[in-house]
């Protein structure tokens, strides 16, 4: 097979020259050849480079694959490649305002790099999380901080896929079926997210958020601060008496402990506490403050586990909601309708209150289909139809439900491999048995140990010349937890010297 001559360039172009390889060399080969042949090359870390094809603008292109080969990118000779870092920055604001700036592989796709960005901010389930793209006019430095808001980039939608009816009602809603959430399957090239622009870290699979209490206070935050968004917004529809409670909660946390000289009617800016519906009824600010008293003793991070706690008992929190369309029954028409999302249902409830009509266990989800303006959920044996609505946002349907299925496949896996009275750190040893050998099957915990295999081939009957004796019986230790390696007792020492043999045959060792 003939060579293949490329024009490396190292990255700003500094330097060039033309180098031949095999097609059939490796791109990672391919960089150490080209480190042993630049010396300018020969810099930094050798797995923070790779091998980048720009497009004519310099403004999108492709990292090559460290296992594929050249050929497999069909590059021709004089082809221009460019060795340089795939490290980049990449700007994550948090829920609360804060913006962190954090260095991110370039060539990874989205659901790689979320492993690092979780494990910088300290985030251990990151694959509950998400990244959002935000408004433009957000990412103007010298506008304020939006404190309480979550500004995130609506999808753009020709007047044909939506009627002002279907939103109107979204925006009453605060359904989440705009929210543009950056694709996990991408790199951040191939969106078009450069590196000063700015996405938005929030929790998007709401599984395992219940276990997050006052150790791990980075979460706590990121919780508390999102369940506080979605009850303003009206994303949680609740009673005046519970945003009452919530506002007195919330104010302990940003005021502290209740002072009558200072906390009185008048302090509080009230849309920042209340959902815009009791903004205006007439004391409420008097009742908020007397929620406020009842959590003196508590400190800020406390409160925010009460909050959070509290915000757990919603009906409607965890659920994720998308406005669509369902055939009316006995008639030919389409109506609103509100599809939910949990981690272990599919919800079916009312557009306007939000209250639950119908729940499927998403056990009993068989098949889903989504195509540009439909979704359909078949249920087999557990439903006498298809369930189908009208939607254009079928494809993050879809994308949430099989993400919610991952998270408790994955879970349930690491359940499977726990050891005894579910120690995580136990591993499960175990060897086949032989009709001349056998070892054990027991729980060692991650130290290196070695097995020891004892024989256990003994004679089935014995004649001794001095008549019946007595025998010891043994046995095998019984499974121990830890590195425990087990000893087989011989049931019986033959003498040493061998035993002459007579006619009466009495005694009779059974192993």
């Amino acid at each position: 097979m003939s060579t293949l001559s490329l024009r490396i360039s190292l990255e700003g172009g500094r330097v060039t020259k033309t180098i031949q390889f095999h097609p059939n060399t490796t791109v990672f080969d391919a960089c150490k050849i080209i480190r042993d042949k630049f010396a300018e090359a020969v810099q930094g870390q050798p797995s923070e480079y790779g091998l980048f094809i720009s497009d004519e603008q310099n403004q999108q292109g492709v990292w090559l694959e460290a296992g594929r080969t050249l050929g497999y990118y069909i590059l021709h000779n004089q082809d221009t490649l460019e060795y340089r870092r795939k490290l980049r920055t990449l700007r994550v604001r948090m829920l609360d305002g804060a913006v962190k700036t954090i260095l991110v592989d370039d060539s990874q796709p989205v659901s790689q790099l979320m492993v690092v960005i979780c494990t910088k901010i300290g985030i251990t389930n990151h694959e509950e999380y998400g990244l959002v793209r935000e408004e433009t006019e957000s990412q103007n430095e010298n506008l304020p901080d939006n404190k309480f808001g979550t500004l995130t980039l609506r999808r753009k939608f020709t007047e044909k896929d939506r009627d002002a009816k279907m939103e109107s009602l979204r925006k009453k809603l605060k359904t989440d079926d705009e929210i543009n959430w950056v694709d996990v399957g991408k790199t951040l090239r191939e969106q078009g997210i450069d590196e000063s622009e700015t996405v938005l870290l929030r929790r998007r699979f709401f599984f395992s958020d219940q276990n997050i209490d006052s150790r791990d206070p980075v979460q706590l935050n990121l919780l508390y601060v999102q369940a506080r968004d979605a009850i303003l917004d009206g994303t949680h529809p609740v009673t005046q008496e519970k945003a009452c409670e919530f506002a007195g909660i919330q104010v302990h946390i940003q005021f502290g402990p209740h002072n009558e000289a200072k906390h009185k009617p008048g302090f509080l800016d009230l849309k920042d506490f209340l959902p815009q519906s009791y903004v205006r009824v007439k004391n409420i600010e008097k009742k908020i403050f007397a929620e406020h008293k009842k959590h003196v003793d508590l400190s800020e991070i406390d409160a925010k586990v009460l909050y959070t706690k509290t915000a757990r008992e919603l009906p409607t929190y965890g659920v994720t909601f998308f406005l669509v369309k369902e055939k009316m029954n006995g008639k030919n028409k389409l109506v609103p309708r509100l599809l939910g999302v949990t981690k272990d249902s599919v919800l079916r409830l009312d557009e306007r209150t939000k209250e639950i009509l119908v729940s499927w266990p998403l056990t009993t989800v068989r098949r889903w289909g989504a195509s540009p303006n439909t979704f359909t959920l078949d249920f087999g044996d557990y439903a006498n139809q298809y369930y189908s609505v009208q939607t254009t946002e079928a494809e993050q349907i879809v994308q949430l439900i099989a993400g919610y299925i991952d998270i408790i496949m994955k879970k349930k896996q690491t359940k499977d491999h726990f050891g005894i009275e579910g120690d995580e750190g136990s591993t499960m040893v175990e060897e086949s048995v032989a009709p001349s050998k056998a070892t054990f099957l027991q729980h060692e915990t991650n130290k290196i140990g070695k097995i020891n295999t004892e024989s256990l081939a003994h004679p089935g009957l014995m004649q001794v010349n001095d008549g019946e004796k007595s025998y010891i019986q043994g046995e095998l230790q019984t499974v121990q937890f830890g590195a425990f390696v087990g000893q087989v007792n011989h049931a019986h020492q033959p003498p040493t010297k061998a035993p002459s043999f007579t006619d009466r045959k009495k005694s009779v060792l059974a192993l």
